[in-house]
């Protein structure tokens, strides 16, 4: 008995060592899987505080790839000159918004000479309301009315920029430019809106379009200027060289 019962202990130690480390083992891993996903979550939180990347990437076909934005879409000016500016900007952008005006100035000043055209790029990582103000532009568009809206939305952007429910404002601006408030409502949340402004953001990332404003001049990308007088000379020289 005192030889059969001795590797009964033998064997039932084993298992409470085995069963011991083990047991240590469970909260060792589960805790080294926390710490991995803690750190994973804070880099990645980092990495967008920096803003390393201000929308999505661009898909892998058109990585690598540049070519010169298209002169479809909203348009000022006349449609036959040979000055054709093209800007892609972002509704919530305050630098956009200084850049609306300046624009605005060089319509009166040559719009008989210029063709501006405006291009969607709402930045929606770092701003959270743009992509539905474009959408509002693009409602107001379908009543014809898509510059009155821009100049409203670039006018009042301090009002709307970081509100939760910035739908309610847009829908005042509607109001007040005396369009159908139930078509401006529906359209707002149209998909094929949507779509559109997509279009002109996969267009911006073809073109290399990382920030906003950026304009191109007659399909060349235009420098940083430190001014604006320097801005509005460089389109008036294109516009003098085209004659």
């Amino acid at each position: 008995m005192s030889t059969s019962g001795s590797p009964l202990r033998t064997n039932s130690a084993r298992a409470g060592k085995s069963s011991g480390r083990l047991s240590l083992a469970k909260p060792f891993l589960v805790g080294t899987i926390l710490i991995c996903c803690a750190l994973s979550v804070a880099f990645f939180l980092a990495r967008r505080s920096q803003g390393d990347e201000p929308f999505p990437k661009p898909a892998d076909s058109i990585i690598g790839t540049k070519s010169a934005p298209t002169a479809k879409g909203w348009s000022r000016g006349n449609p036959a000159a040979k000055t054709v500016l093209i800007e892609f900007a972002d509704f919530q952008c305050g630098s956009c918004g200084r850049a609306s005006v300046v624009v605005g100035e060089l319509i009166k000043k040559h719009g008989e000479e210029l063709l501006v055209v405006f291009k969607h790029f709402p930045l929606e990582v770092v701003h959270r309301n743009a992509l539905i103000a474009s959408q509002a532009a693009e409602a107001a568009g379908r009543q014809y009315k898509f510059w009155e809206m821009y100049e409203l939305l670039f006018k009042h952007q301090a009002e709307w920029a970081n509100v939760p429910d910035a739908q309610t404002f847009f829908l005042n601006y509607a109001a007040e430019l005396q369009m159908d408030l139930e078509k401006f409502q529906r359209d707002l949340w149209d998909s094929e809106l949507r779509d559109k402004i997509y279009k002109d953001v996969l267009e911006g990332q073809v073109a290399q379009v990382t920030q906003t404003p950026t304009f191109f001049l007659n399909g060349a990308r235009m420098p940083t200027t430190k001014s604006e007088a320097e801005f509005e000379q460089l389109i008036t020289d294109a516009i003098r060289k085209a004659k």
